[in-house]
């Protein structure tokens, strides 16, 4: 019994420490609001939760590992169902003391109707980058993937930055 105990902690332990990498999804609904104008009735949706401005901000730089956080927000309604499928990276090669890291929101189009109430999606993911030595500047890029849908481009630059860091390399 106690054995079960202590594993069953443990289990949920390791289970937080790699929560944290995971991508974070939240719903973006909306509340209908019935608007009057000159004796006509309108029907609009007012939005409960904010929208995420797509960005990649560096939340914590440890001797030469940095720890992103990379955020966004999708719409989805009506006959149109958008979801994240996932966020990958690309790494470029070291130029000129910049480096580009290129992470890439792979948005999928699902066929069907979306709930009237659901207006688009949220998304958040912590990244950790081990950087080379010998850079100066991370170029930081962000872009949503249209996967599968040939109506739409393949990729749109969403958010693009320049970010000066000081290493502290112990020789």
């Amino acid at each position: 019994m106690k054995n079960t105990a202590i594993i069953t902690i443990l289990c949920m332990l390791f289970g937080c420490i790699s929560h944290e990498k995971s991508l974070h999804i939240t719903v973006i609904d909306g509340k209908p609001k019935r608007i009057i104008k000159e004796k006509q009735h309108y029907n609009t949706y007012n939005e409960n939760i904010e929208r995420l401005i797509p960005s990649i901000e560096i939340i914590s730089k440890n001797k030469n590992n940095l720890k992103l956080s990379i955020q966004g927000n999708i719409s989805s309604s009506g006959l149109s169902i958008n979801k994240v499928r996932r966020i990958h990276f690309e790494e470029s090669k070291l130029e000129q003391e910049t480096i580009t890291l290129k992470y890439i929101v792979e948005i999928q189009r699902i066929s069907g109707k979306e709930n009237a109430s659901v207006r688009g999606y949220n998304y958040e993911q912590q990244m950790i980058y081990k950087i080379p030595k010998g850079t100066k500047y991370i170029k930081l890029e962000l872009y949503e993937d249209y996967v599968g849908n040939r109506f739409k481009e393949n990729s749109k630059l969403v958010f693009e930055d320049v970010k000066f860091i000081v290493l502290d390399y112990f020789h």
